[in-house]
């Protein structure tokens, strides 16, 4: 679409009050963390859904709900249904959520009321439910839904967000439901979950592509790597969390209260809980700005929501003693605040009816969290006022164009993103100031100037696009973040001013990855003190005494280090490792330092510091520990060996032949640690009842380590058990 029709687009939409009838509908939205607990049989989750739909309990007036979106975190933490992506406990919930609408709405109801699934999606305990009353159903069209995980070292799904999209009638809804980290001093980890979500979701009424796809769905040559849309299976449309009209975010979003655990729960016990709002870190962050632009929620009358005693009305007692925050949060966000009805009435867009938690359903340490609200919808388009206003706008373009051409002033200019030396880890910023310097509002993005793959590492806070007022300012911070091999990125953003000049913006990355984007191959070679039987850990290769060996065969001095390290101690224990609280507080940059510095003694680190740079050093390989060779060769070109967990066992040991000495040299030894530190049976019961799906994240994350992302994840899982499989009975 050329500039000039996306203004005029844009002009028309600004009109739309005079040529769209506008209907309200009532909206349910639910967020619920069951901290891997079903609900028990007995029982429905009647009290989530009624206590804001119910608009007086004696009289039994109740607002039935057109739409009712339903969100859960750490549904399932059960190593089956990780590893096999397992759709059990999902249709288990879905079945709750259906029978509790039926109850609610359905049963013996006059009007004769049903609901229907529109759509669903889950990322690994993230789930996310959207019904549509079936008198509506024909009028959802366009539906997509997307996911984006903020876990582990940023690939694994234990945190991150959902989202379903759909248009309902002439309006376009977004459902986001997300798992934020944890922790009380996490908050800066919080806002990136959220910049990531919101980022990098991206809806297609097509095939699945990646959010870079979704800069570059316009027509390009013949030559290019990037989608064609001409291609029929490539979508035609995209949209962005933010393109929406209405938008619903909800979820454990993990924000705590910035207060002394005792002067919280002392606030709590005399229900004087306003000033623990002040304290609240989610609003703190939105009043600076720092999340959520635009979003907004209504006051909070209930007590906070974390952390529970099971089945109790007791705030947490364990040994941890967590500070009760409300964590569990439902945001809105509309493009229009207040609209014009028939009568030149305005009308606020979302108007909140009911916002409340659950207080009777006790079974997790969370309480649920509902909010019903009045939402104005575009019902229906008068075609031909809409192509009358759309002429009298063409025939007004030539003379709104040459008055109005936005202007803007950048700083620093010439703007520059100049990062030298940035190291494995590293996460720089560069700070831009835009000024509207014209008569007119502008609008302005980012977008990258060819199709280039550095643009994907880069987060923009707040995200574009951005509307700036007349002699108002626009401070973005960009950051880099990239695990890449790549040494040098040099690239040119565009600064894109809709109507107006664009401004380039060069992008310039020399990256130092030191050990971490090295083969094993050309690491320095590894050396052996025969006559102290031990190794040398040290880079210096000038060695004069006959006792001192070059071991060809063995792999680099850093994993030998950083295992024989971890096999020494008595604290390797897998499930402590990967424990949220664990990860949440890791400082990995002074390991890596020392790293870069060729000084492999990590005596003064902990188990998870040590533990988690090796990990790092497998992912970073060029080249898998199995490389992508042998991967497809057993698993791409034949599934002859994973038939059954037996044949894959059979697999692993066909797959350790084909390995070059060197890899299966280190192969072995990353086993023997994981070994040492893999739990019992029971051990993982336990972790799964205290604190949820750690095993299997830990699974994700290891078998990612050895064979990246070639293979898909019930494959990498299959793999990493017959691994242990196999060496156990060695």
């Amino acid at each position: 679409m050329s500039n000039s029709l996306k203004r005029l687009e844009i002009r028309l939409k600004e009109r739309e009050d005079e040529y769209i009838c506008y209907k309200q509908f009532y909206i349910l939205v639910g967020t619920f963390n069951v901290n891997n607990r079903q609900a028990p049989a007995n029982i429905l989750l009647k009290e989530w859904f009624y206590k804001v739909t119910y608009n007086n309990e004696e009289n039994k007036q109740m607002y039935i709900p057109d739409i009712i979106a339903v969100g859960f975190q750490e549904i399932d933490t059960s190593g089956g249904a990780y590893i096999y992506d397992d759709k059990r406990k999902e249709d288990e919930w879905e079945y709750m959520v259906r029978k509790t609408i039926k109850s609610c709405y359905e049963k013996n109801n006059e009007e004769n009321i049903k609901f229907k699934l529109l759509n669903r999606v889950r990322l690994m305990g993230i789930l996310l439910f959207v019904y549509v009353r079936s008198t509506h159903i024909s009028k959802c069209t366009l539906i997509s839904r997307s996911s984006v995980p903020t876990g582990f070292m940023g690939i694994a799904g234990n945190k991150g967000g959902v989202g379903i999209r759909f248009r309902f009638y002439e309006t376009d809804i977004c459902f986001v439901n997300s798992h934020f980290a944890s922790g009380d001093g996490q908050t800066q980890r919080r806002n990136d979950d959220y910049q990531t979500v919101e980022s990098r979701m991206a809806f297609t009424d097509g095939p699945t592509y990646s959010i870079k796809d979704y800069f570059w769905y316009t027509p390009t040559t013949a030559e290019s790597s990037a989608p064609n849309p001409q291609n029929s299976s490539f979508p035609s449309q995209w949209w962005k969390i933010s393109d929406h009209d209405i938008i619903f975010w909800c979820g454990d979003m993990n924000y705590r209260i910035s207060q002394p655990n005792e002067q919280v729960r002392k606030a709590i016990s005399e229900l004087s809980t306003v000033p623990l709002q002040e304290k609240d870190q989610l609003r703190c962050e939105m009043k600076l700005d720092h999340v959520f632009t635009g979003y907004y929620e209504p006051t909070i009358n209930f007590l906070p929501t974390y952390k529970f005693d099971i089945n109790t009305d007791n705030y947490d007692t364990s040994e941890k003693l967590r500070t009760p925050s409300w964590t569990d949060r439902i945001l809105y966000r509309s493009k229009r605040l207040k609209v014009l009805n028939d009568n030149q009435n305005e009308l606020e867009t979302i108007q909140t009816i009911n916002y409340s938690c659950a207080t009777n359903i006790k079974f997790s340490d969370h309480r649920p969290v509902s909010g019903l609200y009045l939402v104005v919808i575009k019902y229906e388009c008068d075609e031909k006022l809409s192509n009358r206003i759309r002429e009298e706008l063409i025939r007004e373009s030539d003379r709104i164009e040459n008055e109005l051409i936005p202007a803007i002033e950048v700083n620093p200019r010439p703007p520059q993103i100049i990062f030298n030396h940035i190291r494995y880890l590293d996460k720089p910023n560069y700070s831009l100031i835009i000024k509207n310097i014209g008569e007119c509002t502008c609008v302005c993005t980012i977008v990258p100037s060819s199709i280039s793959t550095s643009f994907q590492y880069l987060t923009f806070s707040p995200n574009p696009p951005y509307t700036i007022n007349i002699n108002q300012e626009q401070h973005i911070n960009i950051s880099f973040d990239a695990k890449t091999n790549i040494k040098q990125i040099s690239d040119i953003l565009i600064l894109h001013v809709e109507n107006g000049a664009d401004t380039f913006i060069t992008l310039d990355i020399t990256l130092d990855n030191g050990p971490f984007s090295l083969s094993l191959d050309e690491y320095p070679s590894t050396f052996y003190d025969n006559e102290n039987k031990k190794y040398i850990y040290t880079n210096d290769n000038k060695f004069h005494s006959e006792h001192i060996i070059e071991m060809i065969n063995d792999p680099p001095i850093i994993f030998i280090s950083l295992i024989d390290c971890l096999r020494e101690r008595n604290d390797v224990n897998l499930l402590f490792i990967f424990n949220n609280d664990i990860q949440d507080s890791l400082d990995l940059i002074p390991i890596r330092n020392q790293i870069y510095e060729n000084n492999y003694d990590f005596i003064n680190y902990s188990t998870p510091e040590i533990f988690m740079i090796l990990l790092h050093l497998l992912q970073s390989l060029p080249q898998p520990l199995i490389s992508y060779e042998i991967q497809d060769k057993m698993f791409l070109n034949t599934k002859e060996y994973f038939l059954r967990q037996d044949d894959m066992t059979k697999a692993v040991s066909i797959i350790v032949e084909r390995l070059k000495t060197k890899e299966r040299n280190l192969f072995f030894r990353f086993l023997i640690l994981l070994k040492k530190c893999w739990p019992t049976k029971e051990q993982i019961q336990k972790s799964n009842e205290e604190y949820g799906n750690i095993f299997n994240i830990a699974i994700d994350i290891l078998a990612l380590s050895i064979l990246h992302e070639h293979l898909d994840r019930n494959q990498r899982h299959a793999f990493i058990l017959a691994c242990l499989n196999e060496e156990k009975k060695n």
